[in-house]
């Protein structure tokens, strides 16, 4: 049933919402995701034109992904006896994560947190963050990252890492041989044209 959460021991995450067409590719099979169902280390989610899809980790993590995208679940704290950190990748499209907070309130300093891209690897610590390809027509292998509000993300790239502290602060790498940008304040322009990319 649409709508009804999966029964699944091994799964790692749950789609929380949903818009459009989003599909899971393994190894094995492809299946159709709706809401409720079970996300599993391994799975690469593809969504379609115009599609959105939200999903809850049981690290804690929320992650919204933008239309075409492809972006896979390798790794979830918890998930295994020996892991001690989440790592994601992203091939393609946009994606949109709040990693866990504390009851308090404050971001948690956590063990490592990763979205590995085709150019760069994308670390954050306790922090919302949008990172993505091709926005604003930059090309489709120029990465654009940036954080939204919390404690802290760092991009690295060709043996060089940027971090980003404030809130608006972005920077972009243009290619797997390319440095990040140093970090600096978005344009408003920009920072609308990345939150539309996962607005539902």
């Amino acid at each position: 049933m649409v709508g009804q959460v999966e029964s699944a021991p091994d799964a790692v995450g749950y789609v929380t919402r949903i818009q459009g067409e989003a599909t899971v590719v393994t190894a094995t099979e492809r299946r159709v995701l709706a809401l409720g169902h079970a996300l599993h280390l391994g799975d690469r989610i593809v969504t379609g034109a115009a599609a959105r899809l939200e999903a809850r980790l049981q690290d804690g993590t929320v992650f919204t992904l933008g239309e075409h995208a492809e972006f896979t679940v390798q790794q979830v704290r918890g998930a295994t006896p020996d892991s001690d950190g989440s790592t994601f990748e992203l091939l393609k499209g946009v994606f949109r994560a709040v990693t866990t907070h504390t009851d308090s309130g404050q971001p948690q300093p956590s063990s490592p947190w990763q979205v590995k891209t085709p150019v760069a690897t994308i670390g954050i610590r306790g922090t919302e963050l949008w990172g993505g390809f091709n926005l604003l027509d930059a090309g489709s292998n120029t990465l654009d990252v940036v954080m939204l509000q919390g404690k802290g993300v760092y991009v690295e790239s060709n043996g060089q890492r940027v971090e980003l502290n404030q809130a608006g602060y972005g920077t972009t790498v243009k290619s797997a041989d390319a440095a990040p940008t140093p970090s600096k304040a978005w344009a408003e322009k920009k920072l609308q044209a990345a939150r539309q990319t996962v607005a539902w």
